[in-house]
C-alpha cells in the first residue's frame, strides 16, 4: 500500500478526498455533512462507488478493491475518510 508523502496533512487529505467524493455524487452536501448515508439516501450507488474508486486510485495511487470493499466502511464521508486515511498510512 503507498504511504502518504510528506507535506500531506490530515485536512489536505480530507479535502481532497471530500473533492473527488463530491465531484462523483454530483452533490456539496457530502463536504458539509460527513455524517450523511450515502447508500441510504442514494447518494453514492455502485456505479459511482466505482467511479470514487478510480479517482482515489488516480489521486493518491490507492488500489481499493470492489470486491473487498464493504459499504458500512463507506457508509458516511467520515467513514470514507477514516478508511482511506488508514489505507494509506499502511
Amino acid at each position: 500500500m503507498k504511504t502518504l508523502r510528506s507535506g500531506n496533512d490530515g485536512a489536505a487529505l480530507s479535502d481532497k478526498i471530500l473533492r473527488q467524493l463530491a465531484s462523483i455524487c454530483g452533490t456539496d452536501e457530502v463536504r458539509t455533512n460527513p455524517d450523511l448515508a450515502l447508500y441510504e439516501r442514494e447518494v453514492l450507488d455502485s456505479i459511482k462507488t466505482v467511479e470514487f474508486i478510480v479517482a482515489i486510485e488516480e489521486e493518491f495511487g490507492l488500489y481499493v478493491s470492489p470486491a473487498e470493499l464493504d459499504r458500512q466502511m463507506w457508509a458516511t464521508p467520515r467513514k470514507i475518510i477514516v478508511d482511506i486515511e488508514h489505507r494509506l498510512n499502511s
